[in-house]
């Protein structure tokens, strides 16, 4: 096991923890490396959240978790995910949200998210950090880590955990994620312009095709991605990343030099 007591991990430590993660082969030996880590960061508990889309606003979530299962249990049964500000604010944020520092961050925290708060702790998990990330595809995590009395490390565990969650987020999103149909480039085309307003018919003048060909590609986009019409497609393939802004038609508003 890392000595990883210093205030961040040493370079080989680093590159090491890195290695492990790639080579990561299912999401149970993923779980288990999280473990360590937490441990070695001095947290008693940890949970890894992973939304990965299935649309445009509803998702899959998978959790990697070492909580008690009773709170678990009562925390998924009684749906406290809908008053969690740990939650609300990993999806607004992508900075670290230390647990003390909750008003800092939401001027107003509702009595529902303060009880959240209130019951984590007597569970056992008074004191602790939430890191949020995500990703170009629309797949959001949240990395809970907590324990259950005050230390005053907590900033460095923060140096510890924070350069290894992209690689611990890439790795479980390569892991659970089913893959997606890949559309062509004449798909992509297709779509990008029935997103921006317009007809089969504008879509064909603008590419130099025919309408027919435009519906046809459509429909082929249509029928990979298992949706119902063009507006689900459209909806499904921004949430999945195949549907990205166009670097030609971008319209620059600010540079800033010193």
């Amino acid at each position: 096991m890392f000595n990883l007591g210093s205030p961040t991990l040493k370079d080989d430590a680093l590159r090491s923890r890195i290695t492990q993660i790639r080579e990561c082969a299912s999401a149970d030996a993923l779980n288990h490396l999280i473990a360590e880590l937490a441990e070695e960061a001095k947290f008693d508990h940890y949970q890894l959240n992973l939304f990965l889309p299935s649309g445009l606003l509803q998702s899959n979530l998978s959790i990697f978790s070492h909580e008690p299962s009773d709170w678990l249990d009562y925390y998924w049964d009684n749906q406290l995910v809908m008053d969690d500000p740990l939650v609300t604010l990993s999806f607004r944020l992508s900075q670290p949200i230390i647990w003390s520092e909750l008003s800092l961050l939401e001027n107003n925290l509702s009595d529902n998210a303060a009880a959240v708060m209130a019951l984590r702790a007597e569970y056992g998990m008074a004191e602790g950090m939430t890191l949020p990330i995500h990703s170009g595809q629309g797949h959001h995590g949240m990395l809970h880590l907590s324990r259950s009395e005050p230390g005053d490390d907590l900033w460095s565990a923060l140096g510890i955990i924070s350069p290894l969650l992209p690689y611990l987020f890439n790795k479980a999103c390569d892991l659970l994620t089913p893959p997606h149909p890949r559309l062509s480039d004449r798909e992509r085309e297709c779509l990008f312009w029935v997103s921006e307003g317009k007809t089969s018919w504008e879509a064909a003048r603008i590419l130099g095709i025919t309408e027919r060909t435009v519906n046809f590609h459509l429909n082929s986009a249509i029928r990979k991605t298992g949706c119902k019409n063009r507006y689900q497609a459209i909806a499904r393939n921004v949430a999945a990343g195949q549907l990205r802004p166009d670097m030609q038609r971008l319209n620059i508003t600010r540079i800033l030099k010193t």
